[in-house]
């Protein structure tokens, strides 16, 4: 009978595997998320869609951590597959 890893139990497939193996990715994800909105918001708050160069840039940046995030969970459930 084998003995289980020293270091804890083996990996099982399933959501909370994924969950605390990527957690810096939904981190990311989450944040860009909520950028994107608060960055909506500022760009339409006085109606139309009026930018200005800190509504632009919070939302290229929140867009740009929300695509890393997305990135990284991607890229973890393909290893997760293989």
């Amino acid at each position: 009978m084998p003995t289980p890893p020293v270091h804890g139990e083996p990996p099982r497939p399933g959501g909370a595997h994924l969950l605390a193996r990527e957690a810096l990715g939904f981190w990311f994800l989450g944040l860009g998320a909520l950028g994107l909105l608060r960055g909506w918001m500022r760009a339409t708050r006085h109606g139309g869609f009026e930018t200005e160069t800190v509504a632009l840039l919070w939302l290229i940046g929140s867009a740009l951590l929300a695509v890393v995030g997305a990135l990284r969970i991607w890229r973890a459930l393909r290893a997760g597959r293989r």
